[in-house]
């Protein structure tokens, strides 16, 4: 989406220059006949993708908050252009708190809520291979804390004992 934006903000300047131009000379402006600078084209792509593959399906974290152990579980959006979302929880407190953000090139940046409705808090880390660390920080930026998360790898499907297969009871509608 940001790309999105910048690449129209870059054509309405580039319009609005060439109009400028065409006032200011009070003559046509022709179109160039040579290619356009490379710098445009290298500014709208950048080398940095928008959301790393490990963020393209959901992925489970486990890792510290400050002095206490949690598990995080982040999945794209029902639209992978507008963000991430996910929730967490402490180990040994059944509640979960919501999150909502956006990651871009190695860049995490979460809000979360407790109650579905008010921010409570905020995420902003940094993805280096599978460890995910940052700060916490309080909804009035009173507190902070470190965070460090790392990627649970899914185990794979156990296969069936004594060659025999199990049965996979479906989900009823």
């Amino acid at each position: 989406m940001m790309q999105s934006l910048f690449a129209v903000s870059l054509i309405a300047a580039l319009t609005c220059s060439s109009g400028s131009v065409a006032a200011a000379t009070k003559t046509p402006v022709a179109t160039p006949a040579v290619a356009a600078p490379e710098a445009p084209a290298a500014a709208v792509s950048p080398a940095a993708p928008a959301i790393p593959a490990l963020f393209l399906k959901p992925v489970l974290l486990r890792g510290t908050l400050g002095d206490v152990n949690v598990q995080v579980q982040i999945r794209p959006k029902a639209e992978i252009d507008e963000g991430i979302e996910g929730e967490y929880f402490i180990f040994g407190n059944t509640a979960q708190i919501l999150l909502a953000g956006e990651i871009e090139g190695d860049i995490l940046f979460m809000e979360e809520s407790e109650n579905g409705t008010n921010i409570s808090g905020q995420w902003d880390g940094k993805l280096e291979g599978d460890i995910l660390a940052g700060s916490w920080m309080s909804a009035d930026g009173s507190f902070t804390k470190p965070f460090s998360l790392k990627v649970v790898p899914l185990k794979p499907a156990t296969p069936a004992r004594n060659g025999k297969k199990t049965a996979v009871k479906a989900d009823k509608p």
